[in-house]
């Protein structure tokens, strides 16, 4: 095997789903080129290059060198395409311009595409979607979840010490208009239970700039955020709340410690359920329009009088889904408390206090504990390996 070229584009999957197969590639193929492509979209915060970098990988390209790669269309070595995020015709465009086989992972049934080699699923449920949208059954295959990967080989930090961990995310946009917002509810919540500890978890994704912006609580103060200042490892929130700073490389050691997360949907919702960690999972609408959006309505959006339309369609969008974080969508119940729509961080205190209590956590954690799930590096690793090229 000459080279592997990986294919990725969200945090999510990033920070979860590409760490495990890179380093399990690397360890069965010491002499194999491997090059990532970041397909940076929308949600990017444009330090994925920065992150990625901490993986043992020969290259890393984005956008640039991948269309160069298309443009090139050679044919004279051994490889293979994986798609780990993205848009499954990448990786068969990829796959055309080089002549290797093209392979894809997903949790969305709906990312089969026909001209795959194999289709790459965590579990039964999302093999059945898959069949549903007709997926080839010969070339569908359930290897299990790369997240359960990511957790199992994270190095645990000492002692995080914190209750409540706020998890704002890691795009910026989520950033500017939730730290500040989460601050508050922190606040409010040590107001009426005192002794409760607090942890921020820092993306490695966010940049200095970007924290400065959320920090100034100039996009959250309109509905009820605060403001907050950093000293030495710690924030120092608007009235006096200190909320340790917490690595992002910390994070599953936190999650293990903690009792509640405040977060927005995404990867990190599958984090906390593997880590067995109540949430409460935030979808402030009090801005749609600045909600970035998959497909054409985000760039609708970006043209005059398109902050209008893409408000509306978000609006409408939203009472349709039923789940929001993933636990939730898998289980098919409210695992999770989900905050949608226009309220305050006394909302969120609340829902948040409900979910401290021994009843709450209970029942949370013994429902979290019946998901679907399994590592799948090793499997798909093997799979890939193993298909006749």
């Amino acid at each position: 095997m000459d080279e592997i070229l990986l294919l990725t584009n969200g945090p999510g999957e990033l920070s979860t789903w590409v760490p495990p197969v890179v380093r399990r590639l690397r360890e069965r193929l010491p002499q194999t080129r491997l090059e990532l492509f970041l397909i940076a979209d929308q949600f990017a915060s444009g330090q994925e290059r920065h992150k990625a970098r901490e993986l043992p990988l020969d290259a890393i390209g984005e956008r640039r060198e991948l269309l160069r790669r298309l443009l090139s269309r050679s044919h004279k070595r051994k490889g293979l395409v994986l798609m780990l995020g993205g848009a499954p015709r990448d990786a068969v465009l990829l796959a055309r311009a080089t002549g290797y086989p093209a392979f894809s992972y997903s949790f969305n049934g709906g990312n089969w595409h026909p001209q795959l080699c194999r289709f790459f699923v965590d579990s039964q449920r999302t093999q059945a979607e898959a069949l549903r949208r007709g997926a080839d059954p010969r070339r569908l295959q359930v290897v299990g979840n790369l997240v359960l990967d990511a957790i199992a080989e994270a190095h645990l930090a000492p002692y995080i010490g914190a209750d409540v961990l706020l998890f704002p995310g890691s795009r910026p946009f989520a950033a500017r208009y939730l730290l500040g917002f989460m601050l508050r509810s922190a606040e409010l919540m040590a107001q009426q239970k005192p002794g409760l500890r607090f942890a921020w978890v820092r993306s490695r994704l966010l940049p200095d700039a970007v924290v400065e912006e959320a920090l100034a609580a100039g996009g959250s103060r309109a509905f009820g955020g605060v403001s907050a200042r950093l000293r030495e490892g710690w924030l120092v929130s608007e009235h006096g709340l200190e909320v340790r700073v917490v690595d992002e490389a910390s994070r599953y050691s936190a999650m293990r410690q903690a009792k509640l997360a405040l977060t927005i949907p995404g990867t990190n919702t599958l984090e906390m359920a593997f880590s067995g960690l109540p949430a409460v999972v935030l979808l402030p609408l009090h801005k749609p329009e600045l909600i970035p959006l998959e497909g054409l309505l985000h760039w609708v959006g970006m043209l005059p009088g398109g902050h209008w339309l893409k408000r509306q369609a978000i609006l409408t969008a939203e009472p349709r889904i039923a789940h929001l974080a993933l636990p939730n969508q898998w289980l098919g119940e409210r695992v999770y408390p989900e905050l949608r729509g226009v309220f305050g961080p006394e909302s969120v205190a609340q829902v948040g206090l409900d979910l401290l209590s021994p009843q709450q956590q209970e029942h949370v954690r013994s429902r979290l504990q019946t998901l679907e799930a399994w590592p799948g590096a090793e499997a798909l690793v093997e799979a890939i390996l193993n298909h006749p090229h």
